[in-house]
């Protein structure tokens, strides 16, 4: 029978350091403590809807990050951050747990240039008149000019992000 201690491998210190910083990690995908305020608001209101305002829901995040294309990148992308922690290679670990995170926002990025459902009213894409419920009055609405659900200024667009801490 063979003995065999972490002791014997002369890169144990700095695979041990990578697995517990690996094991403590964790990559937040969406909007990030950086995030606008504004984006935080729209972000709410477009997830879970509106009907006063007869905004419907339109749900991204999960959705996004649930294609499979996005789980596959992401899940690679984490494969190479422990494959790295194996060699006892800090920074590659790092790079890869960032190329995870840069793989998520590319996929919700990737959902909302697809077209989120539902599409937009006509009303808010070419303008007119609306009747809002809780003023009780008919209030005119500016047009956006396109049918692009969840983008108007961009903003929220790029407050998409993501973040490599310390798991709560």
């Amino acid at each position: 029978m063979m003995n065999f201690s972490f002791t014997d491998d002369p890169l144990w210190p700095k695979r041990f350091f990578c697995l517990k910083t690996l094991s403590e990690s964790q990559v937040d995908v969406g909007l990030t403590s950086t995030a606008s305020a504004r984006s935080r608001f729209l972000m709410a209101i477009h997830e879970h809807g509106a009907p006063a305002m007869r905004i419907p829901a339109r749900p991204v995040i999960q959705p996004a990050l649930s294609k499979e294309q996005a789980q596959t990148e992401m899940s690679e992308a984490q494969m190479q951050a422990i494959a790295a922690a194996m060699d006892g290679d800090p920074d590659a670990m790092q790079q890869f747990l960032n190329a995870s995170g840069e793989a998520g926002v590319a996929a919700i990025r990737r959902y909302i240039d697809q077209g989120v459902p539902p599409p937009n009213s006509p009303v808010t894409v070419s303008g007119g008149w609306i009747y809002n419920r809780i003023a009780k009055k008919g209030v005119p609405v500016e047009g956006k000019g396109f049918d692009k659900p969840l983008y108007d200024t961009g903003q929220l667009y790029r407050d998409f992000d993501y973040e490599v801490k310390k798991r709560e």
